[in-house]
């Protein structure tokens, strides 16, 4: 058989013959380059100039290769070493650099790319899903390397291949969709990434019909969910970002989803369920689960407020303390009051629209309630509070093993972080990750230790590292100090001491009774009070880190950025000399001086998780009777970030105002 005859048919098995006859005289890596290359010929041939006949033979040949799994399989083994025939569930036996340059020339005719597109839908309705072996599973990586040539080279968008694939992926077994996971994550990271941008570009391009196709979106949403617990259990530095699955998500179709989740969480009828919220999370990034989280809360409190306002329908004036939440407090004991008052009031009205009162003055913005967070929380965490254990170093605190407060604290605490949540305010709240992760219903581990407690966490992986096997550590013993006081952590064997064997049981409960077991009681009450406020669903769209990150903010040190963004309104301009003359004075601030004047302007110690870009600073001219300016200090409106700036005759009066400002309670300068 001479090479010009068998390179001009479709059929895969003239190349395995090819392949036998050349293995007799040669090695496996010259088998492998005639077969490529005669796969190089035949689609060349396909995707050259030709007239009907010879098309109506290429139809032919291009049908009897992609429609039948065992060709399609066979065009792209990897025979170099015969590293095919060691196929198993970690291996594929596949060479994909081979599939890649062959599906990007494939799909450069439109004519060609629809019969490939016709073969593989007619393969993919006759699989028997069932009876899949290995060696069959092949097709689903091949199809994935297909779709993505499809993706980057055709202009004209079609989903119809990719949910066909979908579909049929999880028509497969739990066994098959193991082996299948497991070759996807032995790839590399970026080949991984790859094909998780397939799906995420079906699933974009399925969201952009009107109507949306429910069931394809679903599918491409399960498929993605897959790939996500997959790559999940793949050791760290070989996992891909959790990023790489989130979508650019539109806010009216998040808004409609939410209307969806709204009405079946009330058990009333919905013309259809939610397709992303709150099973698929893992295509919202964090914008996106903060405008449903607060878009929801919105709701909430409109639906409180019109429920009430049913009275005036019955010529009822209701009092607006039926309206509202409202916080009546004297700033010289604004703990004490809060917690009287969180507990006087019944839990429906927690998610109502919180209004707070000072000494009788009511303030229609929000200045009030950032306030109150920023001084109840700074309050509460502080030593004398007496409600928390701290770390060595006194920067994190954690709930006491043996708590001196009443338990009913503790919800109260728990409202007030839901509160915050609830109403977008940043607070002081120096906890470790662990108290997101329990939210959040993750277990803590060592390195929320290693975070809580450097020394401690330290030690327990120097024990876990220990490579001494040969037995036990006589100098310790499955007993600690934690919290002051000392605990058995195997109370039925309190002389049991740690060794090669149990080592890892003796970290396990450690950390756990740190995290869990010591505080069970009063970590129960806070995560009831946490719920009393915020809906559990929609809190698990976080992850750990981020309601860690949208509850206390981020630190903020990048000054020059926050010079950079700032507007200026009125005669003020960015050249303007009082202006010119505040930076200075700012640029001389110290760093703690600089994070009050945060404070000072926006009601937050710390920035939105989301960045400075969310809080854009405004300064205008403070207007003032007969314009001594000199005698004034500047003055903020923090409900919109907005500093009221008189215009100084010098650079000392303004830095002396300045400071005063912000070393004393800027409430005396308003």
């Amino acid at each position: 058989m001479q090479e010009k005859n068998w390179c001009t048919y479709g059929s895969l098995f003239r190349i395995n013959i090819l392949s036998a006859k050349v293995n007799e005289e040669s090695n496996t890596a010259d088998v492998s380059n005639e077969n490529q290359h005669c796969l190089e010929t035949m689609i060349d041939r396909w995707t050259s100039q030709h007239d009907s006949k010879a098309w109506k033979k290429i139809k032919q040949e291009i049908h009897s290769t992609f429609s039948s799994a065992s060709c399609l399989n066979k065009l792209f083994l990897d025979q170099s070493k015969d590293k095919h025939f060691h196929t198993s569930a970690k291996y594929p036996g596949l060479k994909l650099s081979i599939a890649r340059r062959a599906f990007k020339n494939l799909v450069k005719r439109d004519d060609v790319w629809s019969e490939v597109e016709a073969a593989v839908l007619h393969l993919l309705h006759s699989l028997d899903m069932k009876s899949v072996g290995v060696e069959g599973l092949r097709v689903y990586l091949l199809l994935n390397e297909f779709l993505h040539a499809v993706q980057k080279n055709k202009r004209r968008q079609n989903t119809k291949l990719a949910d066909a694939v979908a579909a049929a992926v999880l028509s497969l077994s739990a066994e098959s969709l193991q082996v299948i996971g497991d070759w996807w994550s032995s790839l590399s990271p970026s080949t991984m990434a790859k094909y998780v941008g397939v799906w995420k570009q079906a699933l974009s391009v399925n969201l952009s019909f009107e109507p949306v196709p429910r069931d394809s979106v679903r599918n491409l949403l399960l498929v993605l969910q897959y790939m996500y617990n997959t790559n999940s259990r793949i050791a760290e530095p070989h996992r891909i970002p959790e990023s790489h699955f989130c979508l650019l998500l539109d806010q009216d179709f998040l808004y409609e989803d939410l209307e969806l989740w709204r009405l079946q969480s009330q058990h009333l009828t919905v013309p259809a369920q939610p397709l992303i919220l709150c099973n698929f999370s893992i295509v919202m990034d964090m914008q996106s689960k903060k405008m449903v989280f607060d878009k929801n809360a919105e709701y909430t409190k409109l639906e409180q407020m019109n429920f009430n306002m049913w009275n005036l329908l019955w010529g009822i004036i209701p009092d607006p303390q039926d309206l509202l939440f409202i916080l009546d407090l004297r700033r010289d004991s604004v703990l004490e009051d809060t917690f009287d008052q969180l507990a006087a009031a019944h839990h429906s009205v927690y998610k109502r629209q919180l209004m707070v009162c000072f000494d009788k003055n009511l303030e229609l913005d929000n200045i009030n309630t950032k306030d109150l967070f920023h001084e109840v929380f700074h309050e509460m965490m502080s030593a004398e509070s007496g409600m928390f254990m701290y770390n060595d170093s006194e920067t994190l605190a954690w709930f006491p093993s043996n708590a001196t407060q009443g338990h009913e604290k503790y919800f109260l605490l728990g409202v007030l972080c839901g509160l915050a949540l609830y109403n977008q305010c940043i607070i002081h709240l120096p906890f470790p990750l662990a108290l997101f992760k329990k939210l959040l219903d993750v277990k803590p581990s060592l390195e929320d230790m290693k975070e809580f407690s450097p020394t401690v966490g330290k030690s327990l992986q120097d024990i876990l590292e220990d490579k001494d096997d040969d037995g036990e550590d006589q100098y310790l013993y499955f007993s600690i100090s934690w919290d002051g006081t000392d605990v058995d952590l195997d109370p039925d064997n309190p002389e049991q001491t740690v060794t090669s064997q149990n080592k890892r049981e003796f970290v396990n409960a450690y950390v756990n009774h740190a995290f869990n077991t010591s505080v069970e009681g009063v970590f129960r009450e806070f995560k009831r009070g946490f719920f009393q406020v915020c809906d559990r669903e929609l809190v698990k769209l976080f992850r750990p880190e981020e309601l860690q990150g949208v509850l206390v903010g981020k630190d903020f040190h990048d000054w020059e950025k926050l010079k950079q963004s700032t507007c200026y309104e009125g005669q003020y301009h960015e050249n303007h000399p009082t202006i010119r003359m505040f930076w200075e004075v700012f640029e001389e601030l110290t760093e703690d001086q600089k994070k009050t004047f945060l404070w000072f302007v926006t009601g937050f110690e710390r920035v939105p998780i989301l960045g400075m870009e969310h809080i854009k600073i405004s300064v205008r001219v403070k207007h003032v009777h007969n314009l001594s300016y000199d005698e004034y200090y500047p003055e903020t409106h923090t409900c919109y970030s907005v500093l009221e700036l008189p215009l100084y005759s010098s650079k000392e009066i303004m830095q002396t105002k300045l400071k005063e400002a912000l070393s004393n309670n800027r409430r005396m300068y308003k």
